[in-house]
């Protein structure tokens, strides 16, 4: 299996580490030659990704670099027949992220979305008997991303809440400096969310009808004086390979319906 990345940043350097798990052989892309000279010379490397698709029988595309250039780059992979994952968010506009896919659909390949968390332990075990009324969720983070904490840190939480609860409606996002608060529902489910960068802690949590408490940082569960504890799983690598062998669209869908909401709301 050959795979290659399009950006070896933050984000980058870890999908790196999990392909050398892998065993699959990676291909590096990225304009700046200081980050690719930071590994050795086994690795293919470009600067340029049409010189890589040229010169590459890359089987699968990676994207991790900033939310402007996804689709641009996916659009390149996808027209020459490559299933392609990018990170998240996945494009700044629905449009562009519906272009993509129907280019996929066209070229009978894929379009992934990074969907990490769904990879959790919290999220592969959590057994509901009926939906909760109500989710305060938290994610505080130390550091910064691309956009605002709403579009890099408040996605997450939004495509959880779709694959567990269901579709929903963005009722409102508020920015309060330094927090951003957002309120959506789910027909007879309220989430309650707040994000933030630069935070002096971390918190990533949920508290489901103030019975279940999720705790992402431990990726735990905490049900009425019982733990669920993390079976240490890597969830970057179960969705790695869930991309390479099980592909599908699902998970674009997911993501052009959460631009969607964004896109009838004032942020």
């Amino acid at each position: 299996m050959k795979v290659a990345i399009v950006g070896i940043g933050n984000m980058g350097s870890k999908y790196i580490n999990k392909f050398v798990e892998l065993g699959y052989e990676t291909v590096l892309i990225d304009i700046e030659d200081s980050k690719l000279a930071k590994y050795p010379e086994n690795f293919k490397k470009y600067k340029d990704l049409n010189q890589a698709l040229d010169k590459e029988n890359i089987q699968a595309l990676f994207v991790a670099t900033s939310p402007t250039s996804h689709i641009p780059i996916a659009k390149k992979a996808i027209e020459r027949g490559i299933n392609v994952l990018i990170e998240k968010p996945p494009a700044l506009s629905s449009k562009e992220l519906e272009e993509a896919i129907n280019l996929a659909i066209k070229k009978n390949v894929y379009l992934h979305v990074s969907e990490i968390e769904l990879q959790s332990s919290i999220v592969r075990n959590l057994k509901l008997n009926k939906k909760p009324s109500g989710i305060k969720g938290f994610r505080l983070n130390l550091g910064k991303g691309y956009i605002n904490p709403f579009y890099d840190l408040a996605w997450h939480d939004l495509y959880i809440f779709q694959y567990i609860i269901g579709d929903f409606k963005i009722k409102s996002v508020k920015d309060k400096g330094n927090i951003f608060e957002v309120y959506a529902i789910s027909d007879n489910t309220e989430f309650d969310l707040e994000v933030a960068w630069l935070n002096p802690f971390v918190r990533r949590e949920w508290l489901l009808d103030e019975n279940i408490k999720l705790n992402f940082v431990e990726d735990s569960i905490y049900h009425n004086g019982n733990i669920i504890e993390s079976d240490k799983k890597d969830k970057l690598k179960l969705m790695i390979q869930n991309f390479i062998n099980n592909p599908s669209f699902e998970s674009s869908f997911r993501a052009l319906k959460i631009l969607k909401e964004i896109e009838n709301i004032k942020i």
